[in-house]
């Protein structure tokens, strides 16, 4: 019970219902609109909670007159001496003189049933709609997409309530999405800062720079269907005239162009940076010295280019994926505590390639087991909600293709090595689809694919590995 009630002045939810009550009643008394500092919603969380405790002091005096029938029919039965349940609507048959006799009925009290009704907060329907056991299923980050979502709307049009959301603020909203930094959530400081300083970022930056993508963005449309169609099934109002169908970004380049493929000798010459060869400290990854640091940033990347794995796929991996099947060294991509995989058909083995074998990533992975690591690289763990793996190497990864690639003119990225696996292993007569489809994880052609195909040898599955050219 203390649990349920401390939601109502800790959890965000809680905060913004009391804010707008709070905001309601300033309102309607005096005609100014509330503007709380922080000072002010404690004094709100202090009389909200004597508040409370007013009420159950009150409520503790007060009685159903209605229990008073049980309570003497269980002092008869403790007295050892069961009453015979009588429908006291029924004539009562008294032995002897048969005399008959109406039991008076006792006092009906209308029976009022409780409205039953859900917070319409949006971060609270957020809330239940991630908490639901039917929602097993969804994996972790769009969990946390939805979360994040929610707040981003809010701190963008101040519109707390889910009834309150029209066309136009959803319209609104996409502007906003359309006018932010690309960068936009790279930062943990991101979540901390206004829409107007979010925008001021971006007025100083090139156009090339400002504004999610299309994809990215229609994606925050789309998950407002699943917030309004729960909201429905709890009986909540969502207004008639929103068309979301009206909202979605054309997307301007097909999906083969999205994403640029690294070329070997790009590769090539991206490994050739300090991170790889030699660095002159932790802080200053980017200047030439002597130290390797065997982290996620140093790991990561070479995982992915003989694999072509997505990037949180190998960032996130635990010390306990890393197996070995049929005498053969791999990793197991699947769901673990710290992030899901994407779709059912991302969880497969990747057999580790020799050349990572020979650069002692079997060794870190032994020395992350001794440690008790609940992550093979744990300095890249989350450290709030928005955050994944790859953020927390994003810059550095970045600024080490801007200056080995001659500022990064084709904008590769991370994902640039799925693109590259595939492309290259396309070019190859003796690799098959299927076989490269369970390297990379993809989904089978058709339901014939899906349903009736095995699994890729790990044997098979690491002379294909074995074919990926080496980064250096």
């Amino acid at each position: 019970m203390l649990s349920v009630l401390s939601r109502d002045v800790l959890s965000e939810a809680g905060v913004n219902k009391m804010l707008r009550a709070a905001r309601d009643s300033i309102q309607a008394a005096t005609g100014e609109t509330l503007n709380p500092a922080a000072e002010t919603v404690l004094s709100l969380r202090q009389l909200l909670l004597a508040g409370k405790a007013a009420a159950w002091s009150a409520s503790e005096g007060r009685e159903d007159p209605s229990l008073e029938q049980a309570r003497t029919l269980a002092r008869e039965i403790l007295d050892g001496a069961p009453a015979e349940i009588i429908d006291p609507r029924e004539p009562l048959h008294i032995s002897g003189e048969t005399t008959l006799i109406e039991r008076p009925a006792p006092t009906q009290i209308p029976t009022q049933r409780p409205e039953f009704s859900f917070d319409p907060d949006i971060v609270a329907v957020v809330e239940r709609i991630n908490a639901e056991r039917d929602r097993d299923h969804i994996k972790e980050d769009t969990r946390k997409q939805l979360a994040s979502q929610a707040r981003l709307f809010i701190k963008a049009t101040g519109i707390t309530d889910v009834r309150e959301i029209t066309q136009g603020h959803l319209k609104f909203y996409k502007s906003v999405l359309q006018r932010l930094p690309t960068s936009y959530g790279k930062s943990v400081r991101d979540a901390d800062r206004t829409i107007d300083e979010l925008l001021a970022r971006a007025e100083d930056l090139p156009e090339k720079k400002v504004g999610l993508s299309p994809r990215t963005i229609n994606g925050h449309l789309d998950r407002f269907k699943l917030i309004f169609q729960f909201a429905k099934s709890e009986s909540i109002t969502i207004s008639d005239t929103i068309e979301l169908g009206l909202l979605p970004v054309r997307e301007e380049k097909r999906n083969r162009d999205k994403r640029e493929a690294f070329t070997l000798p790009e590769l090539h010459q991206v490994f050739r940076h300090p991170i790889w060869t030699g660095c002159r400290s932790t802080s200053r990854r980017h200047e030439r010295g002597n130290m390797v640091k065997s982290d996620g940033l140093y790991w990561g990347p070479i995982l992915a280019g003989y694999s072509g794995a997505r990037r949180e796929e190998v960032l996130g991996l635990e010390p306990s994926d890393v197996v070995c099947v049929d005498g053969i060294p791999c990793y197991h991509i699947r769901d673990n505590m710290h992030r899901g995989v994407k779709t059912f058909s991302s969880e497969r083995l990747v057999p580790i390639h020799e050349h990572l074998i020979e650069l002692g990533f079997l060794t870190h992975v032994e020395e992350m087991r001794q440690r008790g690591a609940s992550a093979l690289f744990p300095e890249l763990i989350a450290t709030n909600e928005s955050q994944s793996f790859g953020d927390k190497i994003y810059y550095n990864w970045a600024k080490a293709l801007v200056l080995q690639l001659d500022g990064n003119p084709r904008e590769l990225c991370f994902h640039s090595f799925r693109h590259y696996a595939i492309a290259h292993l396309k070019e190859l007569p003796e690799v098959s689809e299927k076989q490269r489809r369970d390297l990379v994880g993809h989904s089978g052609g058709d339901v014939h694919d899906e349903q009736y195909d095995v699994a890729t040898s790990m044997p098979v599955m690491s002379s294909v590995v074995a074919k990926l050219p080496r980064l250096f």
